[in-house]
């Protein structure tokens, strides 16, 4: 992940060179097939992610099992952002991989550290 890449993310716009340099080396990077789930509706949030290629859906699920898309990210796009600044924040809807995705990911720990 670029520099330039990072900054597209508004907690990390601001950031000055040598930190988003450092930020940069704190992430890792995850490739995942159409079809995986990062995360699940109730799961403890503890990582970020930023797509760098690919798409991941954003779902919830009615009452009556129905999946509603909330939205369809991809590349530049972030999400689970909350896990970062909330400690034992549970994840509010589920994160599917759309389409073969690779994912730059930071910890709680490595943003707090």
């Amino acid at each position: 992940m670029t520099i330039d890449t990072l900054r597209q993310v508004p907690l990390f716009e601001s950031l000055d060179d040598e930190a988003a340099d450092e930020l940069c080396h704190l992430l890792e990077s995850l490739d995942c097939k159409a079809g995986a789930f990062l995360f699940r509706a109730g799961d403890e949030g503890n990582v970020m992610y930023i797509i760098e290629r690919g798409k991941v859906r954003i779902c919830v699920h009615t009452v009556d099992g129905r999946e509603v898309t909330l939205t369809e990210l991809d590349r530049g796009d972030f999400f689970g952002e909350m896990a970062l600044l909330l400690d034992g924040q549970r994840r509010s809807a589920d994160a599917r991989v759309a389409e073969d995705a690779r994912l730059a990911v930071l910890s709680r720990d490595h943003f707090l550290s």
